[in-house]
């Protein structure tokens, strides 16, 4: 029996298994997306907005301007021997059904007049001292959002939402559309209404974004490129704006968000074209005393009327807050950055900013680095260093060889004499850019190249570079001692049995190898003497033949 239900579990076990693994062969694992699955059109988008944003309010209602309809749920208290609280709503005949008291019609009338003439009524049936009508949920009608939208469509909304709300609902307004100039036709308005949200975007006047009504209808129009004005320069938002009539100078800066701190104010320019389209006038216009008052709804001085077409500069204060700093790295008590003042600071006031020099600073090797210097470009080496020195004349290598060696922007400065003797003849005016740097004190020589045990060798006064190479275990097997030089610390090289030196801590002695000759070199070379002297027998044999 045990045996018999051992392979009965494993004969399910592999039902279940097959079964599994069928399943994942007959099932697709990737399913191809069909025509609408894609929201192309943000109408998903525009879907979960409304539900996010459906009953929020930017603030309470106010009774005296919110208008009763179809919809609108009233709560009804009364406060007597027992609490009586009930909802009614208003019907779609814009009635309301007071209990007790009858049917009053609350038609076109502000939620403080619908309360006063309902408490009216309600008194003269009941007889506390305590009854109130409040407002419990805000009705829901349909307006249409139609033009240049994401997702046209009839968009259900409420009594506290405004323009722009509704239009988030339908996706937004296209890139190709306008935020200006849109249109709200209302049934009750012999004229459409013109809603500029440009102005409620840019400084949040409510006004420019009015509440919607039941049944409103709004049309987004499409951008005209031709109709357009501009904002450039030291603004927070420069760009082109959709031209209305009723736009003035004044506009376009609020809709640029104001004037940046480097704003020059005193000659603002206004360029329009003129009406034939032939001519441009640039008008001048002082706007200092805007900047203070530019959103406080003060009437401006200056402010003008713009026409299709302007384009507004706001130029830069020159060199506004323009941070002259210079580098100083190195062996100083604060190493960092500093500012300086053009033309005026000088490096022993910078280095005494920075804490003067530290108990390890190398003062006789420190330099001054001038940084806008260094990308100079010296045409006389940029060719000599296309041309091999074999086509070089001496004069060109030498210049070559010294430019090669050169450290570009090195400013000549002897910090030993102007920090230790206090000698201020030179003492630089520094400029942006500059970087100054301490190295550390260095008490080695450093001996390199073709000797037996390269490395530092502390410094001993009075040495000379070949007992620095003993130090070191001599020569190698293939140096050249003809080719021992001394190169300083600044980036002077001198041959070493050179008399126009001193060895000094830093100092690094090099020490080539011999020029290496090939076999084949030498064969060529032998070769080519014996052919000349075979030549030279041949010409003095005929010269004794002929005598």
């Amino acid at each position: 029996m045990r045996r018999l239900a051992l392979y009965v579990c494993l004969a399910l076990i592999g039902v279940v298994t097959s079964s599994a693994q069928l399943k994942n062969f007959t099932q697709p694992r990737y399913k191809p997306l069909k025509r609408g699955d894609f929201d192309t059109v943000a109408r998903m988008k525009s879907m979960q907005y409304a539900e996010e944003s459906a009953g929020l309010l930017e603030r309470e209602i106010d009774a005296s301007t919110y208008v009763l309809g179809p919809g609108d749920v009233l709560t009804f208290s009364v406060w007597s021997t027992e609490a009586i609280h009930q909802d009614i709503a208003v019907t779609p005949e814009g009635r309301v059904i007071l209990p007790g008291a009858g049917v009053v019609d609350v038609r076109g009338r502000t939620l403080a007049a619908a309360r006063e003439l309902l408490l009216q009524e309600a008194k003269r049936v009941y007889k506390a001292q305590t009854i109130d009508v409040s407002l419990k949920r805000l009705r829901e009608f349909k307006v249409t959002i139609m033009g240049a939208v994401r997702s046209p469509a009839i968009i259900a909304a409420t009594g506290a939402d405004r323009v722009f709300d509704v239009i988030q609902r339908a996706g937004g307004v296209l890139d190709t559309g306008s935020v200006r100039g849109i249109y709200l036709l209302r049934d009750n308005a012999n004229e459409p209404i013109v809603v500029d949200l440009q102005r409620y975007l840019s400084f949040g006047d409510r006004s420019s974004n009015p509440i919607v009504e039941g049944g409103d209808r709004l049309v987004v129009p499409l951008r005209n490129d031709k109709t357009t004005i501009g904002i450039r320069g030291e603004v927070p938002q420069a760009a082109e704006f959709d031209f209305l009539p009723s736009d003035s100078l004044s506009t376009l800066v609020r809709f640029g968000g104001g004037f940046l701190p480097s704003a020059r104010l005193d000659s603002v320019q206004l360029v329009r074209v003129s009406e034939q389209g032939g001519r441009i006038e640039v008008v001048t216009v002082d706007l200092s005393s805007w900047r203070d008052r530019l959103f406080s709804g003060q009437q401006l001085e200056g402010d003008m009327p713009l026409r299709t077409g302007d384009r507004v500069y706001v130029r830069q204060i020159p060199r506004w807050r323009e941070r002259h700093e210079v580098v100083v790295r190195g062996e100083v008590e604060f190493p960092g950055k500093y500012a300086i003042e053009p033309n005026t600071t000088r490096l022993t006031e910078v280095i005494k900013r920075a804490g003067g020099f530290s108990e390890k600073a190398s003062i006789e090797d420190a330099v001054i680095i001038r940084t806008s210097e260094m990308n100079l470009e010296d045409k006389e080496y940029k060719r000599l260093e296309k041309l091999p020195p074999s086509e070089m004349s001496v004069t060109e290598l030498q210049y070559f060889r010294t430019k090669a060696r050169e450290v570009r922007g090195v400013i000549s400065v002897n910090f030993s004499d102007l920090f230790l003797k206090g000698l201020m003849e030179n003492n630089p005016v520094l400029r942006d850019g500059d970087s100054i740097y301490i190295p550390e004190h260095n008490n080695y020589i450093n001996v390199s190249g073709s000797v037996r045990n390269p490395g530092r060798i502390v410094f001993k006064p009075g040495l000379t570079y070949e007992q620095y190479i003993d130090l070191a275990g001599g020569y190698g097997f293939r140096a050249d001692r003809d080719a021992t030089f001394v190169v300083k610390v600044k980036g002077d090289q001198f041959p070493a049995d050179s008399e126009n030196y001193t060895l000094e801590p830093g100092d690094n002695i090099l020490v080539l190898d011999e020029p290496e000759t090939l076999a084949i070199d030498i064969f060529t070379k032998a070769l080519t003497i014996a052919t000349q002297l075979v030549t030279i027998m041949g010409v003095v044999l005929t010269i004794v033949r002929l005598n």
